[in-house]
C-alpha cells in the first residue's frame, strides 16, 4: 500500500481485512500488525528509575560498543494506558453505562487488580486477575527503545532543590542532580499489535497520535511529539526497536564525509561522529528508519502490507473527530462481549 493522504477508515478497514479478527478471540492466532514510531522530545525529560540517574543501556554497533539512552518499554505502555482510559472516560463513559448495568461503569482505573475488564482498553493492554478471578493477556507489545546518539551527547544534570517560601535560608538535603535528556533526542520504537480488530488498530494509533507525555514524571517534564511512520500487517512480528536503531546509526555513518581523501575515517569512527553530535535531522532519521525497518524485514522473511506515513496521516485526519473515536470504540464494545469470561 503506497502512501495516500486520502486514505480512510473504510479503505483502511478492507486493506487490513487478513491480518485483523473481526471480533477478539481468546485462542491465539498469528497476526501481526507493526507500528514503526520516532518519539521525539519537544522539551527536556526525565527517564529514570531512581529519580537521579537516566536511564541507559550499553549496546553494540557493529564493532562500536557505545552507552546509549533508554526508554523501558513499561514507561511507554503506562503512559499510553492512561491516555487511553481517560479517553475512554471522556467520549464513552455513557455507552459503558449500558454495558455495566445496574451500578454503572467507575470509568475504570491503573490501579492493577481494579481495572473493570468490560472496556476496549482493558481487553487490548490486559489485566491482572480481578475480583471475578480472570486475567486478560495482553494483546500489545512493547520494545525497549534506544537513543541514536550516545547517553553523553544526550543527557545534561540540572539541580534541583525545595526552597521553601523564606528569605533567608539554610541549605536543605533536599539538593540533587537529576539526569534530563534534552529536548531533540530520538527514539525508534516498534510496537506490536497481535490477534486484534481494526477498531483496536485505530484506537492504538489515536492514543499514540494524541500522547504526549513519557515516563515516570511524566505528566511534569518532557513533551513528546509521536511520529507513525508506517504500519505493517503480516502474519509475523516485524523486526525489534533496536534493529532499527542500530541500522539508523549505521546508515547515518555512511554518510559522514571524510576530511582528507588520502585518509578515509574507518566506519567506526564516522559512527561514533555520529552518536555524538549535538543533533540530528527528524526528517532523515524518519526516511532512514522506515528503510532500516523494511530492510530488516526482507532479511528476516517477513512479507507485509504497508501503510506509509501519508496514508497513516489521512486515517489519523479522521480521528480527529471524536464523535468518530466513539463510534470506532463503541463498535469495539459490541464486539468484546463473552471475550471476558473464564
Amino acid at each position: 500500500m503506497n502512501g495516500d493522504e486520502n486514505m480512510n477508515i473504510e479503505g483502511f478497514r478492507k486493506s487490513l481485512k487478513d491480518f485483523t479478527l473481526e471480533k477478539p478471540e481468546k485462542k491465539p492466532k498469528e497476526n501481526y500488525v507493526n507500528v514503526l514510531i520516532l518519539r521525539e522530545l519537544k522539551s527536556a525529560a526525565r527517564f529514570t528509575t531512581d529519580g537521579v540517574e537516566a536511564n541507559s543501556a550499553v549496546i553494540r554497533i557493529g564493532n562500536t560498543e557505545e552507552t546509549v539512552g533508554k526508554l523501558f518499554g513499561r514507561k511507554q505502555v503506562a503512559s499510553d494506558r492512561r491516555k487511553a482510559k481517560a479517553l475512554q472516560r471522556t467520549i464513552i463513559s455513557e455507552e459503558m453505562n449500558k454495558v455495566v448495568g445496574k451500578d454503572g461503569w467507575n470509568g475504570c482505573t491503573m490501579k492493577v487488580n481494579e481495572m473493570c475488564q468490560r472496556c476496549p482498553e482493558c481487553a487490548l493492554f490486559g489485566s491482572a486477575a480481578s475480583e471475578e478471578g480472570v486475567s486478560i493477556t495482553s494483546r500489545v507489545m512493547y520494545d525497549e527503545a534506544y537513543t541514536i546518539r550516545a547517553l553523553n551527547a544526550i543527557v545534561e544534570e540540572f539541580f534541583q532543590n525545595a526552597p521553601g517560601d523564606d528569605y533567608a535560608k539554610k541549605p536543605t538535603p533536599g539538593i540533587r542532580e537529576p539526569d534530563f535528556f534534552k529536548e531533540g533526542v530520538l527514539f525508534p520504537c516498534v510496537v506490536t499489535l497481535k490477534d486484534v480488530t481494526v477498531e483496536e488498530v485505530l484506537f492504538f494509533l489515536n492514543i499514540t497520535d494524541r500522547n504526549s507525555r513519557y515516563g515516570a514524571t511524566g505528566t511534569r517534564f518532557g513533551k513528546t511529539q509521536n511520529h507513525i511512520l508506517g504500519v505493517y500487517a503480516s502474519h509475523r512480528e516485524g523486526p525489534s526497536s533496536l534493529e532499527v536503531t542500530r541500522g539508523i546509526a549505521l546508515k547515518l555513518a555512511e554518510t559522514v564525509q571524510d576530511e582528507d581523501a588520502d585518509q578515509p575515517q574507518t566506519m567506526d569512527a564516522k559512527l561514533k561522529q555520529v552518536m555524538y553530535r549535538d543533533t540530528l535531522s527528524v526528517d532523515e532519521v524518519k526516511t532512514i528508519a522506515t528503510a532500516v525497518y523494511e530492510e530488516v524485514s526482507e532479511r528476516q522473511r517477513i512479507e507485509y502490507k504497508k501503510f506509509d506515513e501519508k496514508a497513516v496521516s489521512g486515517i489519523l485526519n479522521e480521528l480527529k473527530d471524536d464523535s468518530v473515536v466513539k463510534f470506532q470504540l463503541t463498535q469495539q464494545i459490541e464486539k468484546l462481549k463473552g471475550f471476558v469470561s473464564a
